[in-house]
């Protein structure tokens, strides 16, 4: 009897169904993580024996994933009658079932016969389908991405009514849900990057966790930062961004290690607007930092065909200049508040547990990124990583996956996903629209034609287009969306295709700190109890030197490391020196210390001399390294000087 009980007790807990749940609640619970026990299963077994056709890959594991959010997340009658929610979620599953089923019966015949000549059923899955996808955009991401595709579908509608460029031929309601229940939308590049590539990464990131492995990242940074005066604040900062690598999600990594870094450095001294800046900024770190970069890389290299060791070696140095600016901040900060050393009382000492956290971690790291610079498929390498890291994990007892730690890597592999690729698939009808209708097309030609010959002006235009479109949404997706809309712009101007993607990316990012929308700084916000648009300010400066690092590496592609030879390394080492010291300029610019307390004056010069390292021609970089060395070298003496 004990032993059933707790038999119960161990699937209850890994399937994550609440103690004082109904019947009803409890089944629908159940149900949800057999549909996520699915897709990890799916993937695997697909990933190491061989996918099935694109089209039949996609809709299995959509459906099994809308199946699960139907299951997992409360609908609109929640709140007035949760039974007659529940019920609703039901049906919604039996049509998304229905649908899904009859996509993966006719695909071949859809595709080879009635492609542009659907008949009544293929109407009707597809518009069953459409509604399915967005109701289950809708519970898990909220109101701005149903807005955005709402936009899509009445541009495509009722474009013939725009102004000038943007008009186009009038598209019937049957043509607007072939595309947008087909290969050009819903299971088009978006849903197929992420169930080809980030389902994997997905199911590595649960398996560092559920195993235990993932602990190290925050035992790590604390044994890097203990004793120093900004020690609390950098080990957030370390921790952030290396869960954020794995994590795919800024508002999602603060939300999970937001809740103990922010008090942590508020405990320290840091004031909580400046705490919770400081853990937005470097969630956004963990998305751009290699060797994972939340995924972001083997998205870039599956619609590309770029090698991802080439994505990972170009995206080292940016997010090296990112932390490393990071890190300065709150040194400065530290410095110019007169934070002292507080130690949190934290056990720091390598145990055999942390041992075997490390063994873990490192095992599945190395084989990561040595089998990615061997040439594998980064699907591939994702799979051989997980394996190893349940392997070597299972050798040591504090690692060792029991019953439930087996069942809940089983169920939060699927789980863990099924955000970003709900996102993503209703991202695909936003990206049907703009090939339908030739809307990236224009779009791409008025910014070309806004910003003329200016390769500057283009470029700030194709940003603030990045950040404004990537607004609310997960990152995957909003770089997505908006490389279709900014990507082919830039690369018009003579921009090579990495440093275009990279680009984009960069700014999807950084939108989860960007108003209005800056889901990241609403989740610090939230912790630190203090007001969004004061957090948001802090955190938009200290990114202000991720914000200039995409227009560098378009003007200074050298640091991205590609194509290095012996001619060419010590220029681009010696840039990569000039830059740092730009990054520290500006750094103690906009935190008003370095030594002592800055003047105004001082302050305003350190941030014309760090913009003139960055800018094109060698007169100008020099002109800011000479003026920024004097600069900080003054400020060092009179520092100096007051201390003694």
């Amino acid at each position: 009897m004990d032993k059933s009980v707790n038999l119960k007790n161990i699937f209850t807990n890994a399937l994550g169904v609440p103690a004082d749940a109904g019947p009803v609640k409890r089944l629908m619970h159940v149900l949800g993580a057999l549909a996520c026990s699915a897709i990890t299963v799916f993937i695997l077994y697909t990933t190491a024996f061989g996918q099935l056709p694109g089209p039949a890959q996609y809709a299995v594991v959509l459906t099994l994933g809308m199946t699960a959010i139907y299951c997992f997340y409360p609908g609109p009658l929640q709140q007035v009658n949760a039974g007659l929610d529940s019920l609703l979620s039901v049906l919604l599953i039996v049509l998304t079932v229905a649908s899904g089923l009859y996509y993966l019966d006719q695909y071949q015949e859809i595709a080879s016969l009635r492609e542009g000549i659907p008949t009544p059923w293929d109407l009707t899955c597809y518009a069953v389908g459409v509604f399915c996808v967005l109701e289950a955009a809708r519970r898990v991401e909220g109101w701005i991405l149903i807005g955005v595709v709402a936009a899509a579908f009445i541009y495509m509608t009722h474009g013939e009514y725009m102004p000038g460029l943007l008009q186009h031929r009038p598209f019937w309601i049957s043509e607007v849900l072939e595309y947008s229940y087909s290969y050009q939308g819903i299971f088009g590049i978006a849903l197929g990057a992420v169930v080809d590539v980030v389902f994997v990464f997905v199911i590595l990131g649960v398996a560092l966790r559920v195993s235990g492995a993932g602990d190290f990242f925050n035992f790590m940074a604390m044994r890097l930062t203990r004793g120093r005066k900004s020690g609390p604040a950098q080990c957030a900062i370390i921790a952030s961004a290396m869960f954020g690598s794995i994590n795919g999600s800024a508002p999602a990594n603060v939300s999970a290690t937001g809740v103990l870094t922010i008090p942590m450095m508020r405990r320290a001294g840091y004031r909580m607007e400046f705490a919770g800046g400081v853990e937005a900024s470097a969630s956004c770190v963990g998305q751009i930092m290699p060797p994972i970069m939340g995924v972001g890389a083997f998205i870039m290299s599956e619609i590309t065909g770029i090698p991802y060791s080439k994505i990972m070696l170009a995206a080292l140095v940016p997010a090296f200049l990112f932390i490393i600016s990071l890190m300065i901040a709150v040194a400065l900060q530290a410095e110019k508040h007169g934070i002292e050393s507080q130690d949190e009382e934290t056990d720091t000492a390598m145990t055999p547990a942390r041992r075997a956290q490390a063994v873990t971690l490192v095992a599945g790291f190395a084989t990561l990124i040595a089998l990615l610079f061997l040439g594998f498929s980064p699907t591939f390498c994702g799979l051989a990583a997980t394996g190893v890291v349940l392997a070597v994990a299972q050798l040591f007892a504090d690692t060792r996956l029991d019953l439930g730690k087996a069942v809940t890597f089983i169920v939060d592999g699927g789980r863990d996903g099924i955000a970003v690729m709900i996102a993503c698939a209703a991202i695909g009808i936003v990206i049907a629209s703009f090939t339908s209708t030739g809307l990236g097309i224009k779009l791409n030609q008025m910014i070309v034609a806004v910003g003329g010959d200016s390769l500057l002006v283009a470029l700030i235009l194709a940003a603030t287009c990045s950040i404004i479109l990537g607004m609310g949404l997960p990152t995957a997706a909003s770089y997505l969306m908006v490389v279709f809309v900014a990507g082919p712009a830039i690369m018009n101007l003579g921009v090579e295709t990495l440093q275009t993607h990279l680009f984009v990316f960069y700014y999807a990012v950084l939108s989860a700190i960007t108003p209005p929308v800056a889901l990241a700084v609403f989740a610090a916000a939230a912790i630190a109890k203090v007001s969004p648009l004061k957090l948001a300010a802090r955190a938009l400066r200290l990114s202000l030197v991720a914000f200039v690092l995409p227009i560098v590496w378009v003007y200074h592609p050298e640091i991205n490391l590609q194509d290095l030879n012996a001619e060419t390394w010590l220029p681009t080492t010696a840039y990569i020196l000039a830059l740092l010291l730009a990054v520290i300029a500006a750094t103690a610019g906009q935190i008003g210390y370095f030594k002592v307390r800055l003047g105004y004056i001082e302050r305003a010069l350190m941030l014309a001399g760090a913009a003139a390292i960055v800018a094109h021609e060698t007169p100008v970089i020099l002109t800011g390294v000479v003026a920024v060395t004097a600069l900080l070298g003054f400020a060092w003496l009179r520092g100096a000087r007051a201390a003694s």
